[in-house]
């Protein structure tokens, strides 16, 4: 019984990003079987979504309350494996769909850029491009809120929108066919063949028969989209106002301070690293100069995965330092801060990349030796993280000649309340300046390119 409350207690709050299983030293059913993945927003909005599908996939209140409510019991987890695959499977359904739509888009998309070649006044094309961008938006912001990939082409179809927008000054960059590179069109081929053998699309159907019978399907989708709550927010407050420079972390650029300051308790060596984010940023500034992201999208995210790879030691090194504080606490002192330090857990998680599992399994272990009040099981949880922070150091600075690991923790004395809840204050500020600088989206396009 101790063991099934410490699995449901440890899964509880762990907010994953998707379906992948939990490596953990517990053996647990996959986190987000048991976690409230997704909004009763998101559910219903996606429940509602007609597709080309001929067998329509719907969920039942059941389902629905199964998907949106954490496990309670652990008699909770029965089935609800299959429900979360038959979501996964929803998903995929409305993407195959939303790939005609692109498809249908592309070549009036392509017939919007011809006009504006020939001498034709962005003006009149301004708000054709931008009724294209928000649907393209709601698009992106679909798939990211269900953890599933919307596929090079979805980008690539937005971000060449934007360049046309902003006509003017990216006219000289569009090459003679600026809609048949590879990221959009033999993906997009690729992908309609997969809809087809996974049933989401008929076989004996052409593309042009199965639209032209069916031209409600794209306008029921989109008002559903624009009307859905959890995903209009996020379009009005950020996607709306997203620019090709935050996608590709210009905020960052000068940010030394949110990227290489000094963490509470560890001294890090950061020098070959600050070298190489230099270079990166010159690299980065050169490709967004010569507008090469309009061609090519996903043809330079060296500058986004050296990011990555210093957030994510930086989360390491803070839940590192945290939980050598709180193994020389006694029972008392750490339940009082153990809500404390997952409050802000659970609100920088969303910042860790989404197939990094081995957060979500380390702050389930942590969880779980509180549940069993066994602090001896922070022992290993440290030795894992120090591992984990090593090995990401050695690949952002390169082998040292003398073995050194770039970090050394340091906590000699005894932490007082101010002090602690000083740090743990410290742990969620240096990563919340990261939601204004829309970091998750930007983050987006590096799992994409993966």
């Amino acid at each position: 019984m101790i063991a099934h409350n410490c699995i449901l207690l440890s899964l509880y709050s762990i907010l994953t990003f998707n379906s992948m299983m939990v490596e953990s030293t517990k053996k647990v059913s996959p986190s987000y079987y048991v976690s409230q993945t997704f909004s009763p927003f998101f559910v219903i909005t996606v429940n509602t979504l007609e597709t080309y599908n001929q067998q329509e996939i719907k969920f039942n209140e059941k389902e629905i309350k199964m998907l949106t409510t954490p496990v309670q019991t652990y008699n909770d987890l029965k089935s609800r494996d299959k429900v979360f695959d038959k979501f996964d499977k929803k998903l995929e359904d409305i993407k195959c769909t939303c790939l005609f739509i692109v498809k249908t888009k592309l070549v009036y998309l392509t017939s919007i850029l011809e006009r504006l070649q020939n001498g034709g006044p962005i003006e009149v094309a301004q708000e054709k491009l931008n009724v294209l961008k928000e649907e393209a938006g709601y698009m992106v912001l679909l798939f990211q809120k269900g953890n599933i990939k919307a596929g090079k082409w979805f980008w690539s179809f937005y971000l060449k929108i934007m360049a046309m927008i902003d006509y003017e000054s990216n006219k000289n960059f569009f090459g003679e066919t600026p809609f048949v590179e590879e990221e959009l069109h033999s993906d997009i081929t690729n992908f309609i063949q997969n809809c087809k053998d996974n049933k989401y699309l008929p076989k004996n159907r052409t593309e042009s028969d199965l639209v032209s019978k069916n031209d409600n399907v794209p306008i029921n989708i989109f008002q559903k989209l624009r009307a859905s709550l959890s995903l209009a927010v996020d379009y009005v407050y950020v996607m709306q106002y997203i620019s090709i420079d935050h996608l590709y972390l210009k905020p960052l650029w000068e940010e030394h301070e949110l990227l290489f300051g000094e963490i509470t308790g560890s001294a890090v060596e950061w020098r070959p690293t600050i070298r190489r984010h230099a270079v990166e940023v010159n690299k980065t500034k050169e490709y967004i100069e010569n507008r090469q992201w309009i061609s090519q999208p996903f043809g330079h995210l060296s500058y986004h995965k050296l990011i990555k790879q210093i957030i994510s030691v930086r989360m390491y090194i803070f839940l590192w330092v945290m939980l050598v504080i709180y193994s020389q606490m006694n029972l008392y002192q750490l339940t009082f801060f153990y809500w404390k330090a997952m409050d802000i857990i659970d609100r920088v998680q969303r910042f860790m990349p989404c197939t990094d599992n081995f957060f979500s399994d380390v702050v389930a272990d942590f969880r779980c030796s509180m549940n069993e009040e066994d602090q001896n099981n922070f022992v290993n949880i440290i030795a894992r993280i120090s591992v984990k922070v090593k090995v990401i150091l050695v690949e952002l600075n390169g082998r040292n000649p003398n073995g050194s690991d770039w970090i050394s923790i340091d906590i000699n004395e005894e932490f007082s309340v101010d002090m602690i809840t000083t740090f743990l204050q410290e742990f969620g500020d240096n990563f919340n300046k990261l939601t204004t600088l829309n970091y998750e989206l930007a983050l987006s396009i590096l799992v994409e390119g993966n």
